[in-house]
């Protein structure tokens, strides 16, 4: 029995040091590192788009909000409620938005429909960061568990003010503006 005990401990000492183990961002820190150099971000290029290298490192020297979730139809809305509100309570370019999208996550065969919904988005809203994670990347390096979602708001200086792993509710939308709003540097 004793044997069996030892074996058990040391099987969770090595999970917990695995990234998909990782631990949550505390609040007032920064975002653990996130690179992603298979595919990345959208970028226009003429009458069309490329990819370049995205690091998390990229902070804008503003709020920041940042997205991520699958490319799965079930996934696509899961973060909407609040962005929808956040284009109407507050200007344009007084947030910065990221977006980064899980390719790894998407239905076999879809990856063509997904990269056209991306570059529908970009040429919609050209302000925002629309990044491609060809790897999921971001589920470990940020712990996102096994939804794979996230929802992170950053100060001006990249620390941690908010995070949610899955959609907000009703009553959350109002006050994560307001929190918003605090944060804005005139």
């Amino acid at each position: 029995m004793k044997p069996l005990h030892i074996l058990f401990i040391t099987f969770a000492i090595t999970l917990a040091g695995t990234p998909g183990w990782a631990q949550p961002i505390e609040l007032g820190s920064p975002m653990p590192l996130l690179e992603i150099k298979d595919k990345g971000e959208l970028v226009p290029e003429g009458d069309d788009f490329t990819f370049q290298p995205w690091s998390s490192n990229s902070q804008p020297e503003t709020v920041h909000v940042i997205q991520y979730f699958g490319a799965t139809l079930g996934d696509r809305d899961v973060f909407a409620p609040f962005t929808d509100l956040l284009q109407q309570e507050l200007e344009p370019g007084t947030v910065h938005v990221t977006t980064i999208l899980n390719l790894d996550a998407a239905m076999w065969g879809t990856k063509g429909m997904v990269m056209s919904e991306l570059k529908k988005n970009k040429t919609a809203h050209p302000e925002a960061t629309i990044v491609a994670d060809a790897d999921a990347l971001g589920v470990d390096a940020w712990a996102l568990g096994k939804q794979g979602t996230g929802l992170f708001i950053l100060d001006n200086q990249g620390k941690l003010l908010f995070s949610t792993l899955g959609s907000l509710q009703q009553d959350e939308l109002a006050p994560t503006i307001e929190l918003i709003r605090a944060n804005i540097k005139p």
